[in-house]
């Protein structure tokens, strides 16, 4: 009998959900060796991306240098940016998710989420291109994120509503959060066609 069994998709999958926290944290991390010159490199680099492309989408992991024990540096890795390819221009990763959007004056219907937008339903008819709308971003699972953005677009309804392309940014804590929860609905929207690749 063979000594050296190689694990299937689904048995390597099985075995990272039962890993903890801890482990899903130290996954986190790349290991290896860097010579001094590369390493010094980039450690000055900012910002540090790896790229991926794949099944028709575009997707930058931030890298970022970290000091570990015994005097070494870890690069660590983050969730990506995803952009789609095939169009004429670069355009973000939409989720076309329902949630809310929670302003001082009522509670938006909100979809089409990317990392840096999201179409709202139903916004007052006097409300013009350049205008700021400022508010609580509320997704089932994802804790509350405070936004502030732009209308920058009005979107055609067919329900004869004031739908409009709204721009916004998140402080760098939520941001993180929100890029993580894209990421893990990408990877659930996608997962056939990466791996149909």
């Amino acid at each position: 009998m063979d000594k050296h069994h190689i694990l299937t998709e689904e048995e390597l999958a099985m075995l990272r959900d039962l890993g903890g926290a801890e482990d899903l944290a130290a996954s986190q991390f790349l290991r290896g060796y860097l010579n001094l010159p590369l390493l010094s490199l980039l450690q000055r680099a900012d910002p540090l991306i790896l790229e991926a492309r794949i099944a028709g989408h575009q997707l930058r992991f931030p890298l970022s240098c970290t000091d570990a024990a015994e005097g070494h540096v870890e690069l660590r890795i983050a969730a990506p940016t995803i952009t789609e390819l095939g169009h004429p221009h670069l355009r973000a990763w939409r989720l076309d998710e329902k949630a809310s959007l929670q302003t001082a004056d009522a509670d938006y219907v909100v979809h089409s989420l990317s990392l840096g937008g999201l179409i709202v339903e139903g916004l007052p008819p006097a409300l013009a291109k350049g205008d700021p709308l400022s508010g609580t971003l509320c997704i089932e699972g994802l804790s509350p994120l405070p936004l502030t953005g732009t209308l920058i677009r009005r979107i055609r309804s067919r329900k004869q509503q004031h739908d409009w392309a709204l721009q916004f940014q998140l402080e760098t804590t939520e941001r993180e959060l929100f890029r993580d929860w894209l990421f893990q609905r990408h990877q659930d929207a996608f997962i056939q066609e990466y791996q149909s690749d």
